[in-house]
């Protein structure tokens, strides 16, 4: 157990430290040798999945592995650089999807957990859902335009605002909440 908590960690500073991977690796390394290196990252994470997040996550992180598979074979540096927009896409697309299904990510999350959910809790990660959907939406698409700017704003962008952008929507979320559930009576 010790040894999939530190890939886990691996990982997830891996995939945190990404633009930053790429903007020194392409100064260096071919764009093939980063193609593998997102290729080894996207299997250590297959490996530390457990079996029901496994069942959730494979066709995601299939199209990951595509994806790297192609950049590699392409030799292309640029599509290295569209990874994060693919992963905010691809995390819309689940986000949005969920919406239609009539039970949002977030609302599964929380009950997956075992939280106590009010009566106000289902619309309430109904649109939060909603706002997360649209983060990534934008979040994409501002993504794809650093890659048409430099390799200096791309790595700025995503690897460090876009990382703020989300810790500020997850703080706002996190205060709002509070000042929710007082309102509500929660």
């Amino acid at each position: 157990m010790k040894l999939s908590r530190a890939i886990r960690i691996v990982f997830i500073l891996a995939v945190a430290t990404y633009p930053f991977i790429i903007f020194f690796g392409i100064q260096v390394l071919p764009p093939s040798f980063l193609g593998l290196m997102l290729l080894m990252l996207l299997t250590m994470r297959y490996g530390v999945l457990l079996p029901k997040e496994r069942q959730m996550l494979l066709p995601l992180l299939l199209l990951f592995f595509v994806y790297a598979i192609a950049a590699t074979l392409v030799r292309s540096t640029e599509m290295l650089l569209y990874y994060p927009a693919l992963v905010n896409f691809s995390l819309l697309v689940i986000f949005a999807a969920s919406l239609r299904r009539g039970e949002p990510l977030l609302l599964r999350i929380v009950r997956a957990r075992g939280v106590t959910i009010s009566r106000y809790g289902p619309a309430y990660l109904y649109r939060l859902t909603m706002v997360w959907a649209g983060f990534f939406a934008v979040n994409g698409l501002v993504s794809m335009w650093t890659v048409a700017l430099s390799i200096e704003v791309w790595t700025l962008y995503n690897g460090l605002i876009s990382y703020a952008l989300i810790a500020a929507l997850v703080g706002g979320e996190y205060v709002f909440r509070g000042y929710y559930k007082r309102r509500m009576g929660v």
